[in-house]
């Protein structure tokens, strides 16, 4: 299953009937939710049947038998909130997980205003790419052909079909089965891409490649079969993130003294406090996947079939700060990882790490001062000095079974905007002085260029 995300141009026309269909979609939500909620508070249980009749066809006028797609959304969710009590209540829970709460609603708490989403049913919507990058989406029940930008990578059976309003901004999210068939009933219901299948690729040889994932070196990678190992760098993620906090607290500050003396023009600044964490999430989100893919293409063209990761288990219930839980996304990395990996035909296998930064890929023993200032881990005992996240890349190999040398040459990279940019030069390659030719010669000597004298200064 892979997801395809394209960006809506709706007219202005197009955009209004967008912005009615997904307030009565948060619209039948809330209302929803809050009769079964009140049902669970009074009575101890809902009453799934009579509640889904009831709104189903309260909203049908409106939504067709997209109304049942939400229904069910909020079916899955009290289920799955009477589940997690249950075993809460059993004691089954982590200790780090409180009670549970029931589903909440659609709406920013602040304003009040509801959160615009519209779910379609499978059958009810197709696409119609016009090239590589454009196209059209179709929305059958309300009769709407909205102009579409976004490549389109795969083909298959599309799932429920979810528009957002992001950023002042409608996105499609197309839920796509690679390499399934539609059914009979809806032989429009297939998504036309560029591959009909998740491996693109073969791998070119049989090499391991083992991988410490941090947030200063964002990749640690080591090899089983060259002393050659890769760095990337994640100091431009960290500058991102912070930049992008300094302004969601800039415009945090204003809106809430604005709004605590009585100045409508809060609601103002409150839309651009949200845009910004909604910028900031968006880059963070660029930085990472740009990283990924870099990452995947390297490993495939050094010729490696399999990779071992290292997972930090329980960090953020163990040892959670703004850096392991705000910037460093490393869940959704080794995900996103994983399913890049997988279009190589590179099988991803993930290790617990824990120690492996204290441990010692030299001599194998632990040295509690062994990882000095600057990410620099040293052995005592061989005196032999060693990248920090390297080691621990090492080690984590040596939890796999297998055995690498020692890292002779580091080729370090640091994410952009505009791609992976390499921070050592390539072999064969000297960094030179930039050469400045001299301007056209004027009048009053060879190269030289001589300024009028303004009467009264020498």
């Amino acid at each position: 299953m892979r997801t395809v995300r394209l960006r809506l141009l709706p007219s202005g026309a197009q955009e209004r009937k967008l912005w009615r269909i997904a307030d009565a979609t948060a619209r039948l939500w809330n209302e929803l939710n809050y009769t079964r909620l009140m049902q669970f508070r009074m009575m101890g249980k809902i009453d799934f049947k009579g509640t889904e009749h009831e709104f189903y066809h309260r909203y049908k006028s409106v939504l067709g038998v997209n109304a049942g797609q939400v229904i069910r959304l909020n079916n899955s969710a009290w289920k799955s909130y009477f589940e997690t009590l249950r075993l809460y209540r059993q004691g089954k829970l982590p200790k780090f997980m409180g009670k549970p709460s029931p589903p909440g609603f659609w709406k920013d708490r602040l304003l009040g205003r509801r959160k615009l989403v519209i779910l379609v049913r499978n059958d009810r919507y197709y696409l119609e790419p016009t090239n590589g990058g454009e196209g059209y989406l179709l929305l059958k029940d309300w009769n709407l052909r909205i102009k579409y930008t976004g490549r389109i990578k795969w083909s298959g059976k599309q799932g429920t079909l979810v528009i957002k309003l992001e950023g002042n901004r409608w996105f499609a999210y197309v839920p796509i089965t690679v390499g399934e068939k539609p059914a009979r009933s809806n032989p429009r219901g297939y998504v036309k891409g560029v591959y009909d299948r998740v491996q693109i690729n073969k791998p070119k040889g049989t090499n391991k490649a083992f991988i410490d994932v941090g947030l200063n070196n964002l990749f640690a990678v080591a090899f089983n079969h060259t002393d050659v190992a890769i760095l990337i760098k994640g100091s431009t993620i960290k500058a991102e993130y912070y930049w992008w906090k300094r302004e969601t607290k800039t415009y945090q500050a204003i809106r809430d003294w604005l709004r605590n003396r009585g100045f409508k023009t809060w609601r103002k600044y409150h839309a651009f406090h949200l845009h910004a964490k909604y910028k900031q999430h968006e880059r963070l989100r660029h930085y990472y996947r740009t990283a990924i893919r870099f990452l995947a293409k390297t490993l495939h063209g050094m010729g490696v079939n399999e990779v071992f990761i290292g997972y930090p288990y329980m960090l953020n219930q163990n040892n959670s700060n703004e850096y392991n839980a705000n910037i460093w996304w490393y869940v959704k990395i080794i995900k996103w990882l994983g399913e890049v990996l997988q279009e190589y035909g590179i099988r991803l296998n993930v290790v617990n790490e824990y120690g492996t930064s204290k441990q010692c890929s030299i001599c194998n023993a632990n040295h509690e001062n062994g990882r000095i200032k600057r990410g620099l881990y040293v052995c005592p005992v061989t005196g032999i000095k060693i990248n920090a996240d390297l080691n621990a890349a090492r080690n984590i190999a040596k939890r796999a079974g297998y055995e690498t040398p020692i890292p002779r040459k580091i080729l370090s990279y640091i994410v952009t905007s505009n791609g992976v940019k390499p921070l050592t030069p390539k072999e064969g390659v000297t960094v030179e002085t930039p050469t400045v030719k001299n301007p056209t010669p004027q009048k009053g000597g060879k190269g030289v260029i001589r300024s009028r004298r303004t009467p009264g200064l020498r």
